[in-house]
């Protein structure tokens, strides 16, 4: 790979160590690290934001080092790699990618599934890409087979229309990611579009808030559409028989049994007789002489006997009408 004009600063670098010296440099983070310092100056303000690096073994033996690094501001390389030469004995080289994003995929493309990435580093995963080990060594394989003619796939991927991403696809990324709400969507969107991947921002605006809305509630419906089904089938009852197998909070740790033993003693009231009527009514259901109503002035229990309920059956009470 051909190194770059020294004399032309850039934000972004693909610095490649070939046949690397892993005494001197056992991991990818140790390699990555002397990177990061070699961009860090103090005559400069120019720091490293992010980076990702790869250990690639090499067909004809031993090992190369791939580091994709992004930086605050332009900055000559020339500098940085007079500095690993000193200070480390070793030479190397410095490629151009157009953006961090081409670096990073370069990065993703090697037989190396153990990529490290430094703290902060953007979500920049591909939606819709294999995901299965199956799928990816297939990838990789083709990549491989293709490398002898990169700069004809590149030129022939450059002309073609940039894909379109599906609802599907990006329903997926929402899930594999946790994303719950249109800012963080468009938040990540516009993190990957600062590092030149582009698909994710041009699905977000090219659809309304509302459909974007409506795409993420979907989503997680679809998602927990099983355990709602679940849920819907069991009787009160079998809730009720969970949570007391299951193991008590620990901010609470038995107390609230004791507790409410002694709000009931304290007003006159059988604690067997008032779990009778609750039981009853969630076997019932609501009806003329089931209905549970707990009358007393203020901070005397009444919510706190009734709480537990609320957060077993995941309901909610407006706090000015549940007195």
């Amino acid at each position: 790979m051909d190194e770059i004009d020294k004399s032309k600063p850039r934000r972004s670098y693909l610095v490649t160590y070939s046949q690397a010296d892993l005494q001197k440099f056992p991991t990818r983070e140790s390699f990555g690290e002397v990177e990061a310092v070699a961009f860090t100056s103090k005559r400069s303000k120019v720091v490293p934001l992010h980076w990702a690096c790869c250990l690639e073994r090499h067909e004809n033996g031993g090992y190369h080092y791939h580091h994709a690094l992004k930086l605050s501001g332009t900055k000559r390389w020339l500098e940085a790699k007079k500095f690993i030469e000193a200070e480390h004995g070793i030479a190397v080289n410095f490629s151009d990618h157009d953006g961090y994003y081409t670096a990073y995929r370069y990065i993703l493309s090697k037989s190396d599934d153990m990529v490290f990435h430094s703290t902060g580093h953007p979500n920049l995963d591909e939606i819709g890409s294999p995901r299965t080990k199956r799928c990816q060594q297939t990838y990789r394989k083709r990549r491989c087979e293709k490398k002898s003619n990169v700069a004809d796939t590149e030129a022939a991927t450059t002309s073609k229309r940039r894909k379109k991403l599906s609802n599907l696809e990006v329903a997926e990324f929402i899930v594999e990611h946790e994303i719950k709400s249109e800012t963080e969507l468009l938040a990540v969107a516009n993190e990957q579009s600062e590092e030149g991947k582009k698909d994710l921002a041009d699905f977000v605006l090219s659809r309304n808030s509302k459909g974007l809305h409506d795409l993420i509630e979907q989503t997680w419906k679809m998602k927990t559409a099983s355990a709602t089904l679940l849920r819907k089938k069991a009787s009160r009852i079998d809730f009720i028989r969970k949570a007391a197998d299951g193991e008590c909070s620990l901010s609470c740790k038995g107390k609230w049994l004791e507790c409410a033993q002694e709000v009931l003693v304290n007003n006159k009231v059988h604690p067997i007789l008032f779990a009778a009527a609750v039981r009853e009514l969630l076997l019932l259901g609501r009806g003329k002489y089931r209905n549970v109503m707990i009358v007393g002035p203020t901070k005397c229990g009444k919510t706190f006997l009734l709480r537990p309920l609320e957060l077993i059956f995941k309901i909610f009470s407006n706090p000015a009408a549940d007195r």
